[in-house]
């Protein structure tokens, strides 16, 4: 009886570890976050205001296929809503379009798209750079945009 208690302790510790060693090759975090707002867009647009705001929220549904569902809201902005995007570039500059966000347009506040995409290639240079790339919300009052905010850059 004692050698078969002594056998279950060993498995149990073996099958423990086991699922340690799963935790710690876990993949990275799957969901990356923006908090956008005016003061963040490059150029700035006068027609924003400190309320003009908005929050994009990724989530990584396939590590395989790099597909990811997003939501992508926006609130105060001046005029209808006509394009969202990824870019590349650190904070303060501006950066090219690597990513459409098709959000509703005429939209004003609200949940202005929620939506996916699949980009194995972004996610993977995402995760590896997430400062890296920002989020910007356009207007027709603000066609170059309105409101924008760094991936991993949380906001106060």
């Amino acid at each position: 009886m004692r050698r078969l208690s002594v056998a279950l302790a060993t498995a149990a510790l073996t099958f423990a570890a086991m699922g340690i060693a799963a935790v710690a090759d876990a993949p990275p975090p799957t969901t990356f976050v923006a908090v956008l707002n005016a003061d963040e867009e490059v150029p700035h647009c006068a027609a924003a205001t400190n309320a003009s705001r908005g929050l994009a929220v990724f989530h990584v549904t396939d590590e395989a296929t790099g597909t990811v569902e997003y939501t992508l809201v926006a609130n105060n902005l001046p005029g209808n809503i006509t394009n969202a995007h990824i870019h590349v570039a650190p904070k303060g500059v501006a950066g090219m379009v690597v990513q459409g966000l098709a959000p509703t347009a005429g939209e004003e506040n609200g949940v202005i798209k929620k939506g996916s995409f699949t980009n194995p290639a972004l996610v993977a240079a995402i995760r590896a750079n997430e400062n890296g790339y920002y989020v910007n919300v356009h207007s027709t009052v603000c066609p170059g945009g309105v409101i924008r905010g760094q991936l991993g850059d949380h906001g106060p």
